[in-house]
């Protein structure tokens, strides 16, 4: 079109305007009104003040802010929202409690179609929790893939229960799921208590019939929680001496002028750019490794310290409460533990993570933390192998174990007892295209639990892979017959650790002994 602004005028282009297909506003009621655009093609539209929209908008706000319901009384907003908004009338305590209420119903019931609508299955996560004033409360949590292949994490329960017994968490988990109308569940995450025993034998009966083989995978041990027992009984084998650091840590932090007076130290020792003393929490691990990992920097000020603070020796002296300040024996200790507690860190950091799966990856996490606690149970060290020897033992507790039957095979026979390792997380592995599932899972299983019983393990991991194949298959395959599972697994990928090498060595004596003909070098 001309677009010349003295021969042509501007007829043609208002003509095309209106017939034009990707006109936004062809179909306005009002089409003499004029319609303002920005250079980017952005609508200006004016601003209508209402009254309903500001209310809805504000309880979001308190919501989102976690603000009290008398927020809108308060008197700072009041005058501002008088220059801001004259207009608006700011609601009183039980109105943003109602307008509250209205939006929490409103937000359930667009999760509750989305969870009919995009999912197919969920893992529910699941803990219990005591106030301070002896009040039990229940948190359930759920992950799921839509059918875009993105994660979701919902928080579908926080409510008050009268106890922890099994049964209470059974009765409580069913009514918060009939109440999100969720059904299929695929696994439900605890951490170690008794009663979550009693709890998931009540779910399994309950969900027997839309839980994936009968409930008998429904039951997901929290492997954050099992690293958090394994790492607390070894740091009992240094307790005196990380106790001796943490009260020092604790005298520091408690005094003004304690501190002045070890930033004056730190000064002249030169390690102004490091990070200062952390206080740790005793019952959390990792806040105890990077407690550790701080304080060990300044071990030569706490050195000088000894002799220019005579309160500091005094204050954690023998006498006076047991303890006493940290000497060259009891840095030694917590240099040597902090090392070793920064691979479980990493490892930890990794199975918590919340915006991505980690179902894939626990198989690979299991072995790193067996081949970390063989490298010191193996050690020359005599503190290395005690530490070594008492997370061996609480690692086989709940993963060193392995069941056949109705009994359990551990090194000196077979005993009676129960399952601890759900054979979902050697599933999940299998599924990974990066390995293949009668060579790397089968080596790796034989490298955690030892030739012997790994054998029983990888015979029920084959079992139950094709068993899920043969269920998955009835529910959603064609009728025709579908090739081995074990065939479409991709052989080729995988992940960095210590795991990956002695696995690579493994599968190269393997193929060298002729023993596998389909071997990939590199894992």
């Amino acid at each position: 079109m001309k677009a010349d602004s003295k021969a042509n005028g501007t007829s043609s282009l208002k003509r095309h305007f209106n017939v034009c297909k990707r006109n936004p506003h062809k179909f306005n009621k009002d089409p003499a009104q004029a319609i303002l655009q920005t250079t980017q093609g952005e609508v200006i539209g004016t601003w209508r003040f209402d009254q309903d929209e500001l209310r809805a908008a504000f309880a979001e706000m308190v919501v989102e802010d976690e603000q009290p319901f008398c927020f809108g009384k308060k008197p700072g907003l009041r005058k501002f929202m008088a220059k801001a908004c004259p207009r608006f009338q700011l609601p009183s305590r039980r109105t943003c409690t109602r307008d509250t209420v209205r939006y929490y119903f409103q937000e359930k019931a667009k999760v509750k179609k989305f969870f009919k609508d995009s999912c197919q299955r969920v893992c529910l996560t699941t803990d219990c929790w005591t106030s301070q004033q002896q009040d039990g409360y229940m948190t359930v949590t759920a992950s799921f893939i839509d059918d875009n292949w993105r994660m979701h994490k919902k928080v579908i329960g926080f409510f008050m229960v009268k106890g922890h017994k099994g049964d209470d968490i059974g009765k409580n988990a069913i009514r918060c799921m009939t109440e999100w109308g969720l059904e299929r569940v695929m696994t439900i995450t605890v951490d170690n208590a008794s009663a979550n025993d009693t709890g998931i034998g009540y779910l399994r009966r309950q969900l027997c019939k839309t839980n994936i083989a009968n409930g008998k995978y429904l039951h997901m041990r929290c492997a954050a929680h099992i690293i958090n027992l394994i790492m607390q009984d070894g740091l009992k084998e240094v307790d005196l001496s990380v106790k001796r650091v943490r009260a020092t840590v604790r005298y520091i932090r408690n005094g003004g002028s304690r501190i002045v007076k070890f930033k004056e130290l730190i000064e002249e020792e030169k390690l102004t750019n490091k990070p200062f003393l952390k206080l740790d929490v005793p019952t959390r691990w990792n806040s105890t490794y990077l407690m550790l990992k701080a304080a060990i920097v300044y071990e030569k000020v706490f050195t000088r310290l000894v002799d220019e603070d005579v309160s500091y020796i005094i204050d954690l002296s023998e006498a006076r409460d047991g303890i006493g300040h940290p000497d060259e024996i009891d840095w030694q200790n917590v240099r040597k533990m902090a090392d070793f507690l920064e691979h479980f860190y990493d490892l930890t950091v990794r199975v918590s993570a919340t915006l991505n799966i980690t179902s894939h990856t626990f198989f690979h996490e299991i072995g790193e933390v067996h081949l970390l606690i063989q490298s010191w149970l193996n050690s020359t060290d005599v503190v290395q192998s005690a530490i070594g020897r008492r997370m061996k033992d609480k690692f086989d507790k709940y993963w060193g174990l392995w069941h056949t039957s109705n009994t359990i095979v551990n090194d000196k026979g077979r005993v009676k007892g129960k399952e601890n390792l759900n054979l979902m997380i050697f599933v999940g592995g299998c599924l990974d295209s990066r390995y293949k599932l009668s060579i790397y899972t089968k080596i790796t299983v034989e490298e955690i639990f030892g030739e012997k019983r790994g054998q029983l393990v990888w015979e029920a991991i084959n079992t139950c892979v094709h068993e899920l194949f043969e269920e998955y298959k009835k529910m959603y395959g064609p009728a025709e017959d579908i090739s081995d599972l074990s065939d479409t697994v991709a052989s080729k990928g995988g992940r960095g650790g210590k795991l990956k090498e002695v696995i690579a060595k493994r599968m190269k004596l393997d193929n060298a002994s002729g023993n596998n003909t389909n071997v990939v070098e590199s894992i």
